[in-house]
This record gives structure tokens, sequence and C-alpha cells, in this order.
């Protein structure tokens, strides 16, 4: 607890000034570098030059730096981070080529895990992984126009993370920990935790728009991405039996409004998971988590998204389309701003998220999470995002069975309560202050209940 004190004193220092602040110093951006939308800002014309022609370059940095002060398998601290950088073409810009688009999006990952330190399952980073240099996206989309639908149909092929598209929830992108991208549901019950960050697979998506507020979407893929170590650069394609087959599919509505007379727009969704493979079987020593080799899995979810509040003067309603402009840490919560240049709505958001899995013998049955994010909770910091969540992952009774024959203290779930607050030092640049309470890390009560504390580092270039 010293640390924690110690680290946060020092952080509020650092941060009161910039906080008072309410304008920055004027200053020709072309000279500070703070003030600039991109920290690399246009590179010589070449990037308003590529955009003209349909080019979009685009480059982030995330650092994570976190302390397991209490409980869990050790106390320590450690840092790890992302570099990601690619580029989207719309081709109908580059080549004439209508609804045509291409995404490559590589990651540089680096640094130690801190779950290491706290023996959880679910990550408390969710940029974490096998330090590596790998290639994340390599997709082409073509988008149809049909009934006066715009992008009424859509398909895309190529190497998928299913995360940018599935199971998506757009308020809990502010939070660090990984189960609030891909839920655990996901990640726990699909052999490797299954194509999402920061592995892909290569697949074919179909989304079809019926109706302008009504998107079906569902998607086939192969579904064992291999351990990070066995498929250090994501190019492990295997189409038979050890690669498996995986399918999602999802219905998402949208509405504008909530009440006649209140912008409040939100999304619901209701999907499933299928993954090929025998019947599901347990292991001969407890280890929650998922199956290294295929196993059949069938999964189930919904969701609700819902803006609760929004602050007045604000004439536009906030956009939440999660295939636009998604980048990778999008998905893994580097403050839940898609692009510099578009400034949040400021409000109340909330989101309740629930699936389970009917199988015993899979790692996890029940998973919930939810949460509120309050986007210019101070006055004069209209893009600072502040918010709570929690989740709840409850092992799979055979698990529990197993895991009571072996000798293992309570095998029954972990949960997650998270508080963090996105200070947006400058147009690239954010510090996030978190704290994360995981009780029963790895699904029993083996480890201690862990507080983890730190803060994370965005920059874009």
């Amino acid at each position: 607890m010293r640390i924690v004190r110690i680290f946060f004193t020092l952080l509020i220092g650092v941060a009161a000034p910039l906080l008072q602040a309410r304008q920055p110093p004027i200053l020709d951006p072309a000279v500070n570098f703070l003030l600039r939308e991109k920290i690399a800002g246009d590179l010589y014309g070449y990037r308003p030059k590529g955009e003209e022609n349909g080019i979009s370059l685009f480059a982030q940095s995330v650092t994570d730096m976190l302390w397991n002060t209490v409980g869990g398998a050790s106390t320590g601290s450690a840092c790890n981070g992302l570099l990601q950088f690619g580029l989207e073409a719309d081709l109908e810009k580059t080549i004439g080529l209508p609804g045509g688009h291409f995404k490559n999006t590589w990651i540089w990952l680096y640094g130690r895990n801190p779950s290491n330190y706290v023996g959880d399952v679910n990550g408390v980073s969710g940029i974490s992984g096998l330090p590596s240099f790998r290639c994340y996206e390599l997709w082409y989309e073509q988008d149809l126009d049909l009934g006066g639908i715009k992008d009424a149909v859509s398909l895309r092929g190529g190497l998928l993370g299913l995360d940018a598209e599935f199971c998506y929830v757009d308020t809990e992108l502010l939070f660090l920990n990984g189960t609030f991208s891909l839920p655990a549901l996901a990640s726990q019950n699909l052999v490797n935790s299954g194509p999402q960050y920061p592995m892909a697979t290569p697949g074919i998506r179909l989304a079809v728009r019926p109706v302008s507020w009504l998107t079906l979407r569902s998607s086939f893929s192969q579904a064992n991405p291999f351990s990070q170590s066995e498929n250090l650069h994501n190019f492990n394609w295997n189409f038979g039996p050890s690669g498996g087959l995986l399918n999602m599919t999802e219905a998402e509505a949208r509405w504008e409004s909530l009440l006649r007379d209140k912008k409040l727009p939100g999304v619901a969704k209701a999907g499933f998971f299928i993954q090929s493979g025998p019947a599901p079987v347990l292991p001969q020593e407890w280890s929650f988590g998922p199956p290294s080799s295929p196993q059949y899995f069938t999964g189930f979810y919904g969701i609700v998204d819902q803006m609760l509040y929004r602050a007045p003067g604000q004439d536009e309603a906030p956009s939440k389309n999660p295939s636009a402009g998604k980048s990778v840490v999008d998905g893994k919560g580097a403050d839940g701003k898609s692009s510099a240049s578009e400034a949040p709505v400021r409000g109340l958001n909330s989101w309740l998220r629930f699936g389970f899995c009917p199988q015993s013998y899979n790692p996890l049955s029940i998973y919930t999470d939810g949460g509120l994010v309050y986007t210019g909770l101070i006055p004069g910091r209209k893009e600072d995002k502040t918010g709570i969540a929690f989740c709840y992952g409850q092992v799979s009774s055979g698990y529990m069975n197993l895991g009571n024959a072996q000798g293992i203290p309570g095998p029954s779930f972990e949960a997650v309560i998270e508080f963090t607050h996105s200070i947006r030092l400058a147009p690239a640049i954010a510090l996030q202050p978190d704290i994360q309470y995981v009780m029963h890390p790895g699904g029993s009560r083996q480890y201690g209940n862990a507080l983890v504390a730190g803060f994370r580092a965005v920059v874009d270039f």
C-alpha cells in the first residue's frame, strides 16, 4: 500500500498543473509537437497527401506499468508494451474500386506480463503477450450498397482478429484488464484463447444490413491460433483437424435515442460461438485456462451498451461503429478514443454483457461484466474519461469437481473490479492511472485476492 500511495502522490503532483490548465499554450503545432493531433504531424505532407488518395497511416505506442501490491502469486511490478502500426486503404480512391477496403496491421510486443505476479487468467494488462513482432491484421473487404442502404452487404477475408467485431462493447474499451475485450467466456474456452489479440487466424466474415438499424454478421475461421511461441509471427496457418474451425454469429441492433427528446444512443447484441472438435475432456492436473487443442465448445452471449446521460450543449450523437477505423488497441482500452480528431461526447455511458457455456467440461460456464464510463467529469477536461467496471467468471462444474478432487482450495470463480481515469495530456498523449482488485486469481482460493495499481501511457504517432 505504501507503493500505491507514493505512486499516486507523484502522479497527482505531475498532473495537477495540467488538470488546472483549461487552454494549452498558444504555440505553433509545427514547433510544439504536444499540440499536434499526431506526434509525427503530417509527415512532411505525406500523410494528408496519402489520405487524399485513400491511404491512411497509423502508429501508436501503449505502455502498461503495473504493480501487484498484495495477494496473488507474489508481489512485484512489471512493465510491458505494444507498438502497433500499419495502413488502411480506401480502394475507391486508390484504384477506383467502389466499396473496396484493405488493412494491414503489425504489432511489436515487449516487456514482462504483470499477470505472472497476480496468477490470474483474465490478464490485468490487456496488451500483454509473448515478446515478438507479428502481423495481426491482413485482410480485404468488399462492401456493396443495396436498396438505398449503404454497405448493405460486406464480405471480409484474410487474417482476422475476431475481437474487432464480435462480442464487442464500445464503452468498455477504456479499461486495462484483458477480459474487457473479447470476454473470458471466449478466451478461456476457445483453444489457445482463439483468434483475438495478439493472435489472428485466416478466415472469412459476411455482414448483412437488411435495414439501417440492424446488422447480421457471421464468420468462419481457423479456431486454433496455436500458442504464441509456436506461432511467433501469426503465419502458422493450418486448415486440418489441429487447426479446427470456429463459427461466430451475431445480430446487432442500434438506436439513435433511448428517449424521444433525448439523444441517448445505444446498441444491443446477441450471438454465439461454435468450435469444432472432439468432446471436451478434463486435464489430468488442475490447470484452469483455455485448452491447448481444439475441443467442442458452444457459447451464447448478450450485450446492452447504452448512453444514460448526455451533457447539455452537444448536438451530434456519438458514433459507436466498431468497424470504422478500429485499431488493434481500440479493443485493448487505449482510452477508448478512436481518433484524436474526434472529440468524444460528454456524458455517462454504461454496458452490461452476459454469456454462458452449457458444456460442463469446458473451463468457464457463466460470465458477466458491466460498468460505467463518464466522459468530461472534471470541469474543463472534456476529453478525460473516468470509469468503473466489474467482471465475474464462474468455473464450470467439471473443473470444480477436478479441483476439489485434487485438493485445490475453493475452485469457484475469478472476478475483477477496476477503477480507472484517462487524462488527455495532449491531443496525441494520454496517461491513465488504474487500480484493479482481483478476487480468486486463477479461479480458486489458491492465491489471495490481489490489489494491482499502476498506469497506462498512450502515444499516437
